[in-house]
């Protein structure tokens, strides 16, 4: 009988508000100590994701 592989930790998640109408939206965070910063526009470098509100904004979030 085999034993079921152990549940890994899922990517820690944050929520951040949308930078034009304030919506509520879930990320995914790559590390439990950084701390997403959200940016209307995206940088030359650094690591971030791009999210979208439910209004269809989309936005960068950035981790530090």
């Amino acid at each position: 009988m085999r034993s079921a592989p152990a549940p890994t930790d899922p990517d820690p998640v944050a929520e951040v508000a949308c930078p034009e109408c304030d919506a509520p939206v879930a990320v995914s965070v790559p590390d439990r100590e950084a701390e997403p910063t959200v940016r209307p526009y995206v940088a030359a470098f650094g690591d971030h994701s791009v999210a979208r509100c439910s209004a269809g904004h989309e936005f960068w979030v950035y981790y530090c």
